[in-house]
């Protein structure tokens, strides 16, 4: 083999380099009887110098040379890496440099190279911020479960380095418990958590050498509240005291957030009243403390703070008493200085200079002792004035917090007040709050909201029209429109008609205003219909290729039907009523046997996918064709069953799961029915207003529904496939192809 070398130019120089290297004689022999450790054990990766190091220290080319050979002998990694570990102590001797070369180590994540330098370094120099590091890498990476579990063998990463920097003299300081702490209060585990910092915290305060401050407390009472644990949170508050842990505004509004979730948690197995005494009770415990924090503020000892502030404001939103809950705008005005506008002002507050533009983050703050508002301010207004349906002056204080004070509202500022207009039911707020929604915040839940108040805004005569802008609004701004927002704008069209009763009971032509009506859904069919039929290309065309999100797709596919089901039962209305002449129901027919067909195929084929659906007994699923095609008449008066082929496509029979996919789901409140002009003219109230007809619903007969969504009726439709079918032949349940299909409609 020696022979061999010799003959090999290039390997006898190589040999000849090393062995006249000097970096040869710098390696470290393994010792014998040093002990050594778990985090020595695995590979060791490439050994690189971070950036930032590099105006300090430029590595020689020898050490560069033995980096690459710690990259390729896995076996002797160890023996190599303290080589190198070895020769980079050789340039770096300043412990605020090997702090920040084990920072930007571990930022790599290079926890064994790390560690292995502090160990070697912490022989000669003091390096307790780079133990830190390596303490806070630990807590990054969630390992407070293993490091409990084996604290007592010293072999947790956490521990045990915090074991080692005492055994190797480099005592804690007050930053390796706050990291400590801090990094509990971040674990996923948080009442193992609890346990492990309590007992570093009592040790902490009674450590001589050393003194808990503030920064520890609230450490504390953030993993207090984190682990649900409000007993242990006021044994931490009673470490309080005037000199080295005072309490600031995050330790009050810490503890006020506590009592406020311990008071919503606490509800299992308790009665209303018993849960509403609880809350009396934190509402009482938050207010005897605001009273300390006043004082402290008053007399400049402690900061006023947006959280803090309302911290203090939702925990009075849980006062039972509605009347105290007023008692949040006077809280905003003396802390923020944000006037209570459900009360007579004496100046306009849009001329207050003061405030003008003070929430911008480049305004000076230094002029002001309050509180400054910002978006927590703003949402917690808003909630106030949804919670006490003091709507009318929600737009006011949008316009002066947005608009004066530079207040920016986030994603959440935005639904909660397009919230708040829903429970004011001002629809054409909600399509203007559309139209200034950022991109960002775009997506499918600011629609729906928009589209609910229509809903609610039912008995408004311009309710079609801001509905119409609504689905403007969605269907410009999204790539593929909302499917439940489509289904809520065939709903308003349904709903809306109490201006259409009011006309019949005035003029007594009750044909015109049936007529009207029926021309309303018609339009809305229209709208709906393209719409319609680019989400069906969509999910059962071009996103059913693809593989990889299944259930996601067959759930948007179910929406797909429950939309096409709404607007079947809307198209049987129009034909069974009679709303629109013979001549504009072609069209309509036409429409309803295509979606028919889609319906009838996408239900056949529901067994294959969702087998487990419970079937009722003696219920047969099948379709049938009829053997002769029939074409039909012009005096046809049923949904045309007549295909694009000359075949005659036949009603079947289907099971229904339990949560249906026609629209019944949708919510209904008080006032929201669909007009059965087959009845009787139901009596209505004289309007009070020029805008808003009253909202007055006629009391439902008692072979009625409740409501016109959920119809008592069943129609052996696709439709309505849970119905009941007018004749059985043979034991077998079909439904007539010429038969017209009805539905009845309901009046609550």
């Amino acid at each position: 083999m020696t022979a061999g070398i010799l003959r090999c130019a290039a390997c006898l120089r190589k040999t000849m380099a090393a062995e006249l290297s000097p970096s040869s004689r710098l390696a470290l022999p393994v010792g014998r009887g040093r002990r050594s450790y778990a985090t020595e054990a695995g590979d060791i990766a490439l050994y690189d110098y971070p950036a930032a190091d590099s105006a300090h220290y430029v590595p020689p080319k020898e050490i560069v040379k033995d980096q690459n050979a710690v990259n390729s002998l896995t076996k002797t990694g160890v023996a190599r890496l303290r080589r190198v570990v070895n020769k980079h102590l050789t340039y770096m001797d300043d412990p605020w440099k090997i702090g920040k070369y084990v920072e930007a180590t571990l930022a790599k994540d290079r926890f064994e190279e790390a560690l292995l330098l502090t160990q070697t370094v912490s022989k000669d120099h003091d390096v307790v911020v780079s133990w830190n590091h390596l303490i806070g890498y630990q807590m990054q990476k969630q390992q407070l479960t293993k490091a409990i579990k084996l604290f007592n063998d010293s072999c947790a990463y956490r521990h045990f380095v915090v074991y080692q920097m005492k055994k190797r003299g480099q005592l804690p300081n007050v930053t390796t418990y706050s990291i400590i702490f801090n990094g509990c209060a971040e674990s996923d585990h948080p009442k193992a958590a609890l346990a492990e910092a309590f007992k570093h915290y009592h040790l902490l305060l009674n450590c001589s050498r050393l003194r808990a401050n503030t920064i520890h407390l609230n450490c504390m009472l953030k993993l207090c509240v984190k682990a649900a644990d409000i007993e242990s949170l006021f044994l931490v508050a009673e470490t309080i005291n005037d000199t080295h842990r005072s309490p600031d505004s995050l330790t009050y509004g810490t503890i006020l957030n506590a009592l406020r979730l311990d008071a919503l948690k606490r509800i299992d197995g308790l009665t209303p009243e018993q849960v509403a005494a609880n809350r009396q009770k934190a509402v009482d415990r938050a207010k005897s403390l605001w009273v300390e924090v006043l004082q402290k503020w008053k007399k400049g000892r402690l900061a006023m703070t947006e959280p803090l502030v309302c911290s203090m404001g939702r925990i009075l939103l849980l006062d039972p008493n509605s009347n105290a809950k007023s008692d949040v705008l006077d809280l905003l005005q003396t802390t923020m200085n944000i006037p209570n506008l459900t009360k007579d002002v004496d100046s306009d507050p849009f001329n207050d200079a003061t405030m003008l533009n003070i929430a911008v983050n480049d305004a000076p703050t230094t002029k002001t002792t309050h509180a400054i508002p910002g978006r927590n301010a703003l949402g917690l207004v808003i909630t106030f004035l949804s919670s006490t349906k003091h709507t009318t002056v929600g737009i006011k204080y949008w316009n002066l917090m947005v608009r004066h004070y530079g207040v920016v509202p986030d994603r959440d500022n935005w639904y909660r007040m397009l919230g708040m207009i829903k429970v004011a039911r001002a629809s054409a707020h909600a399509a203007d709050m559309l139209e200034m929604l950022p991109d960002e915040y775009v997506c499918d839940k600011p629609f729906r909201i928009a589209m609910e108040t229509c809903v609610r805004d039912n008995a408004n005569v311009n309710v079609i029209r801001n509905a119409a802008k609504v689905l403007d609004s969605m269907l410009r701004r999204l790539r593929l429109p909302d499917l439940h927002t489509l289904r809520l704008y065939l709903r308003v069209a349904l709903i809306t008609h109490s201006h259409f009763r009011r006309q019949a009971h005035e003029t007594g032509d009750e044909a015109v205003a049936k007529r009207s009506y029926g021309l309303q859904i018609s339009a809305a069919l229209d709208r709906l219909w393209e719409p319609y039929k680019e989400s069906y290309h969509h999910y059962f065309q071009v996103a059913s290729r693809r593989h990889d999100v299944p259930d996601g797709i067959y759930n948007s596919q179910r929406e797909v039907m429950a939309l096409v089901r709404a607007m079947y039962k809307a198209i049987v209305k129009l034909v069974d009523e009679s709303l629109l002449p013979e001549a504009e129901l072609q069209e309509l027919r036409r429409r309803g046997a295509k979606i028919n067909r889609e319906i009838q195929a996408f239900y056949l084929e529901r067994n294959k996918i969702e087998p487990n659906i419970i079937k009722r007994a003696g219920h047969q699923h099948h379709q049938q064709r009829s053997p002769t095609p029939h074409p039909a008449g012009p005096d046809q008066t049923t949904l045309g069953s007549r295909d694009e082929d000359g075949c005659e496509d036949l009603a079947a029979d289907f099971s229904r799961e339990p949560h249906g996919d026609d629209g019944d789901d949708l919510f209904t409140l008080r006032g929201e029915w669909e007009w059965d002009t087959t009845k009787a003219l139901p009596k209505t109230r004289k309007a009070t207003t020029g805008v808003r007809a009253p909202r007055a619903s006629p009391s439902p007969s008692p072979s009625s529904s409740s409501s016109s969504s959920s119809s008592s009726r069943k129609v052996a439709s696709p439709a309505n496939p849970q119905a009941k079918p007018s004749r059985t032949v043979k034991g077998r349940e079909s439904k007539s192809p010429s038969a017209p299909v009805r539905h009845q409609r309901s009046q609550n």
